[in-house]
């Protein structure tokens, strides 16, 4: 059965809040009372719930209730079902792409979650979040699709800071991998448990190797601006090159997205500007190949004349030629590690408000990075 309410339209009676109805029909949401009573929809849904009650200040609890009294509210089934998690089901959030299954990056996550899980006893499903209007917002999908999750772990497109105050607010275990944050934040200001790598430090000690072998005019490649990851391996490498002696030049430090193809426009770019660099330090892989293919269309010897340098050790890196030193990221073990941390907040009362796990990186040398003119 439905209410039938229209406009939810507030008027003081007696010092109570009531609701309006008329002719035109909609269903009344935990979100609508929020609204009204200008709360969070946590704070709603704790004060209707029988055991959450109690979380809620008595004459607050007791004016949401009359507030969904008076608005005919009915707990949609599907809420019920959210009020009460399934502690050992964990739902992996991942970005709606049609290669999502195919790539080396969430692969390697998942596989990790699912060692976790196997090791822990616990189940894992996998949903898929949009970044279209049509979906939603993303607080509102990640409710939609994890109905009877006891946790959620969130791997997908990169988050605004409004986005990430109301997954702060659903009222549930969340971990969201460091990756998807908005940049610039720090993680002390951020109010949900995280999960990643320690991006600067991997970017200050590949470029500090490269500069300790002598080369001083070297070239970077990074992802967006928009992307986390990028901003702070972005800041290692300026950190490197300010305290170890590079020379430092704005035109061959360029800006793509993660793929081979910005590697390689990347690469046009910064041949167009004085002499050549040594070195490329490249903000991922996939824009090290394309960096890589650059290289060999113009005949220029890697490592021989410009050593090239990647970022998080996908499987691919020891199938170019020459094999690619990147520096690795632990992927499998943030998916492991968010696992972990949400059982552990599921089955135990207590601890840390909020957790920010950050795992070291390692380089991996092979065949890409040599002194300068090597060759």
């Amino acid at each position: 059965m439905h209410n039938h309410i229209l406009g939810l339209e507030k008027r003081g009676v007696g010092g109570r809040i009531g609701f309006v109805v008329s002719t035109k029909t909609s269903v009344v949401r935990l979100r609508d009372i929020a609204k009204k009573l200008n709360v969070s929809v946590s704070t709603v849904s704790r004060a209707l719930g029988k055991e959450t009650s109690n979380l809620v200040a008595p004459e607050l609890r007791k004016k949401i209730r009359e507030v969904a009294w008076e608005a005919r509210y009915i707990p949609h089934p599907a809420a019920q079902l959210m009020r009460k998690p399934n502690i050992h089901l964990i739902t992996v959030l991942l970005p709606f792409n049609s290669g999502i299954f195919l790539s080396d990056y969430y692969g390697t996550v998942l596989s990790g979650v699912i060692s976790a899980s196997r090791d822990l006893g616990t189940e894992t499903r996998v949903a898929l979040i949009g970044d279209t209007e049509a979906d939603g917002e993303i607080a509102e999908q990640m409710q939609r699709v994890a109905i009877g999750a006891g946790g959620l772990f969130y791997t997908a497109r990169p988050l605004d800071a409004d986005e990430l105050a109301k997954i702060e607010d659903l009222g549930r275990p969340v971990v969201v991998i460091s990756g998807c944050l908005p940049p610039g934040i720090e993680l002390s200001a951020i109010h949900v448990n995280t999960v990643g790598s320690d991006n600067v430090t991997g970017a200050y000690e590949i470029t500090r190797e490269l500069l300790q072998l002598g080369h001083r005019r070297i070239g970077f490649i990074n992802g967006l601006a928009t992307s986390r990851d990028a901003g702070e391996r972005g800041t290692g490498f300026l950190k490197a090159m300010k305290e170890h002696g590079g020379i430092i030049d704005p035109r061959i430090m360029v800006r793509g997205d993660f793929s081979s193809e910005a590697g390689m426009l990347g690469w046009q770019q910064i041949k167009r500007h004085g002499p050549l660099p040594t070195a490329v330090v490249c903000g991922n892989d996939a824009i090290a190949f394309g960096v890589l293919e650059s290289l060999a269309a113009d005949k220029i010897n890697c490592p021989g004349q410009v050593s090239v340098v990647g970022f998080d050790d996908t499987r691919g890196a020891v199938h170019v030629t020459p094999k690619l030193t990147t520096v690795r990221q632990p992927i499998a073990q943030l998916g492991r590690a968010a696992t972990e941390l949400l059982i552990r907040r599921l089955q135990t009362e207590g601890g840390p408000e909020v957790e920010h796990l950050v795992f070291p990186m390692e380089i991996i040398r092979r065949q890409s990075m040599a002194p300068p003119g090597a060759a």
